[in-house]
Parts: C-alpha cells; structure tokens; sequence
C-alpha cells in the first residue's frame, strides 16, 4: 500500500511536529556523545594518552558522519519509491537500536561498529523529512521558513544533548573511576525518543508517495546537474567540513583549557543557542528567501575568523564568544545552502536532499578526521582550525557568484503544483 501514489496532503501542524521531533532526536543523540566520547575512549582502551585519544574521537565522530556517504543516496532514493514515512520510521528504530548499542559496546571496535550504524541510520531522517516538506510546500517563503524550523529543531536538540552529555561524563566518575552506567543513560534516553518518535510517524503522516512535478524541474532529464547546483553542494560540503573541524577540535581543547565535561557542555550549548537565534531571524519572515543569498558569502567570512582565532584562546569566556562566532555563521550558511538545492533541483526531492546529506557527510567526516589526526601531533593542536579558517575564506569568495534562487520555469505555474514528487 505504501508503494501507491497519492495526491499532496497539506502540511499540517501535526505533521510538521513530527517531522520537527523527529529532526530534534536524531540531534539530541548525535549532541550527547561529543562530551562523553573521550571518557569513552579513555575507559574502552584502558589509555589516557592524549595523542591517542585524540585520534580516536576524530576518527570516531567521523565514523558516524561519514555513513551517510554510503547510504544517504539510497535512502533518499526508497523514500521516492515507497513513500517518506516508511523510510522515516525504519530510520528512527535503527537510530535508536544503534545509539543504545553504542553506550553499551565493550571495547572501541563495536563502539566503531555502532556509531558506524548509528549514522548511517541517521541519514535516513532529516533529509527524508526536508523531501516531505518539499512535497508539499510549494511557496518559497513558507517553504524556506519550514526549512529553517526544521534547522532549528536539529539545533535545539544539539542544545540539549551536550548538556546530558557532559552532566553524565561529570557523574560517571566515582573517586576518579567511570561508572559505564551513568555514561549510557542519556544515550539511552535519547534511544527511548526516538522509538517514541517511529511511532509518532507512524500514526501521524500519511503513507505513499505524494504525485505532481515541480514548476521548475518539468521535462528535464533527472540525471543531470543544473547550472550552478555543483557549486551549491560544494559549499554546502566545506561548511560541514569547517563545522566538523570545529566540533572536534574544540572537544579536544577541553584538556588544554581546563574545562570541565559540564563547561564542555555548556559551550556547546551556546553554539546551539546562537545558531537557533540567528536562524530565527533569517528564516522568519521578515527575511525574502531571495534576499538572503548576499548574506553566504559575509557568514563563510565570519566563520574564517572565528576558526582562525581559537587556538589562542585561553580564556572559557574568550572562547564563547568565538564559539558564538562560528556558531552564527554556520546557522547562516547550512539551512540556506540546503534550501538553494531543494528549490532548483531538476530531481525528485528524495534523490536530491540525499546527494546532500552525502555532500554533508563528506565534509563532516574530512573535517573531524583531519582535526583529530592534527591534534595529535605536538606543534599542531592548532592546525586543524586554521587550515579550517582558510578553506573558510577562499569559500567565501566562491559564494559570490550563487545561480538563481528560482529555476527558469517550463510549465504554468497555476496549473502545476510546485515542489512535488514526479511519478
């Protein structure tokens, strides 16, 4: 029954609320892992050598990012066949079957293994629920602004998780010993979420595949790149790759600057405070979608800077503010990037937000390996950031030139429904 085409239904405010749990969850198990990972990795391999824990959190944070470049395309490609809702449900139950085995794992192969899973799991939800949007809104204001919640909603959850995160890596320690229990219960909270979220989806959206064609995607070949769509994927990849550079080398700074799992929580937490601000006020609707292209290329530039100034930072308070720097830049650049590429696609929606999240992953995984193999190395701890800050910089320079927020249209736009699926 899945498999049948049926016609658009409205975005509802139910719909649109589990779509945003949804979104919410998958971040908040992602957040949670960041200040527990080195007491993880310092318990599982019986070391507290710091060049070689640094290289496992890099290597392991890109473990789960890089996941989704295997299997983002294909989810993306069941979801146009069978319907979004299946695709949503499966990857919420594996998502959460592959958090908990990740709190759990023995040794650091399965913990490998599981985060491994847990991303590739991962890859299924959001970019499936940004193709439902694109379903059925239509409208570029209203379907920017919903790009944007959904944004936010990944954003509250990351808000939230380092905070769990880094409460139960201070907890987890009694007289200077882990206790494995109280690491795995966030992770294990986060678990229970999502299973309840699966059946929120189950209940609430509708099932099939949703007909039409987009206004301005009629009668064009699915397998070919539009005029500057390469170029949107490229700087939607080294954002994510400036973003997983900093995620990790600020987790590994905690050391050097005598932060605490909790103040290591807390600063990520304003990162997901400033980015939710800033993308409430690009995405609300004072702010023309259109409008908003002149705004990529200053965010890249801000975001160079403030890459660029964090290792000499020794201060916690210094190292909010840039934190909030980089924080509001990407807030910027990743929600626009992303809404760019849905609005000029010549693919179905499924397809096309799956070749994201692939380009995402991609720079997600460079970025955090990179940083954590630099960070290795005496002389280097800082190199990660600032090789980060330059390939920020030479992006912003490359977001000068965006193509058209609106494709050339082919067809009456009165008389075909925009942003749908193509049978």
């Amino acid at each position: 029954m899945s498999g049948t085409a049926k016609p658009p239904v409205p975005l509802s405010s139910r719909v649109l609320g589990a779509l945003l749990a949804s979104s919410f969850i998958v971040a908040l198990g992602y957040g949670i892992v960041l200040p527990v990972l080195p007491t993880m990795v310092e318990r599982l391999a019986g070391s507290a050598d710091p060049t070689f824990a640094a290289r496992h959190i890099g290597f392991l944070t890109a473990a789960y990012v890089a996941a989704p470049l295997a299997v983002a395309f294909l989810w993306g490609r069941v979801s146009d066949l069978i319907g979004r809702r299946p695709v949503l449900v499966v990857g919420l139950i594996g998502f959460a079957v592959t958090l908990a085995a990740s709190a759990l794992a023995p040794n650091l192969l399965l913990l490998y293994v599981g985060r491994i899973l847990n991303g590739g799991f991962a890859a299924a939800v959001v970019p499936t629920a940004l193709a439902f949007i694109a379903d059925t809104e239509g409208d570029d204001d209203r379907r920017a602004r919903t790009f944007g919640w959904v944004s936010m909603a990944s954003i509250a959850g990351f808000l939230l998780g380092p905070m769990l995160g880094g409460l139960a890596a201070g907890w987890a320690f009694d007289s200077g010993k882990a206790v494995p229990l109280l690491q795995a219960a966030p992770f294990l909270l986060a678990s229970g979420l999502a299973l309840a979220a699966a059946g929120g989806v189950r209940l609430i959206l509708p099932g099939g595949r949703v007909t039409g064609q987009p206004v301005d995607t009629k009668n064009r070949k699915t397998s070919t790149f539009v005029p500057g769509e390469i170029r949107l994927l490229a700087l939607a990849s080294v954002a994510a790759a400036g973003l997983g550079a900093f995620e990790v080398g600020l987790t590994l700074r905690n050391d050097e600057l005598a932060m605490s799992p909790a103040e290591l929580g807390f600063t990520f937490a304003t990162c997901s405070v400033v980015m939710f601000a800033v993308q409430g006020l690009v995405f609300s609707p004072l702010v023309k979608p259109a409008a908003t292209k002149v705004l990529v290329a200053p965010a890249f530039l801000v975001m160079a800077i403030g890459l660029a100034v964090i290792p000499s930072i020794t201060a916690f308070s210094e190292m909010l503010f840039a934190v909030s720097v980089v924080a509001a830049s990407a807030g910027v650049i990743s929600p626009l990037l992303a809404f760019w590429v849905s609005r000029i696609t010549a693919r179905s929606q499924g397809v096309e937000l799956g070749i994201q999240a692939a380009a995402v992953s991609l720079g997600l995984s460079v970025g955090s390996a990179g940083a954590g193999l630099l960070f290795g190395f005496n002389g280097l701890q800082g190199a990660g950031f600032l090789t980060a800050a330059l390939v920020m910089a030479l992006a912003a320079t490359a977001s000068l030139k965006l193509p058209r927020l609106i494709a050339p249209a082919t067809a009456d736009p009165r008389t075909v429904p925009a942003g749908r699926i193509p049978e």
